[in-house]
């Protein structure tokens, strides 16, 4: 038996008989008995119709697989296009905490957002930031304003703002 099966073996036991909250935190989780109810009122997972587009724009591009004529060739684009003028203000739609602000290469000046429950925003194609790294936003709190910067596949020339939701490593498409 390799080592991997043995990892595995011993992480579905462990699974199996403390939970995997107990994994995570290394403690055991105290089961309840049916006697013992404490109601606990718990907010519903996350869905991708949790996060609506921050901007009512035109769609220029949407999220999934698109024919580029520059490149002449199937690419994937992970998130929306919202056509946008210039200097519009850009407000967050979900609390969390901003894991970035700052350049991109693709984006040009973006912000990325942890919303938690391993859900996160990215809002790209942004000017005049205004908040930082590791501070916490509030709904509709203004983040920055619609820059210019160049689609760089030559697309699209019009000012937007981009616009992504993940779950975990994988982009959603709302």
């Amino acid at each position: 038996m390799t080592i991997w099966r043995i990892m595995i073996l011993v992480l579905m036991i462990g699974v199996t008989l403390l939970g995997t909250e107990a994994l995570l935190k290394g403690e055991e989780v105290a089961q309840s008995s049916p006697t013992q109810s404490s109601p606990t009122l718990q907010a519903p997972a996350k869905t991708v119709s949790d996060f609506p587009s921050p901007v009512q724009g035109k769609p220029l591009r949407v999220a999934g697989e698109y024919y580029s004529s520059e490149m002449a060739t199937m690419l994937f684009h992970p998130g929306t296009d919202f056509a946008q003028a210039e200097g519009a203000v850009i407000r967050v739609k979900h609390e969390g905490r901003v894991t970035y602000a700052g350049p991109d290469p693709f984006l040009g000046i973006k912000v990325e957002v942890d919303c938690g429950e391993d859900w996160s925003v990215i809002y790209g194609g942004l000017k005049n930031l205004r908040v930082k790294e590791g501070e916490w936003v509030q709904v509709n709190q203004a983040i920055g304003q619609i820059g210019y910067y160049p689609d760089i596949f030559g697309d699209i020339e019009q000012t937007h703002l981009h616009y992504e939701v993940w779950q975990g490593d994988l982009v959603q498409i709302p």
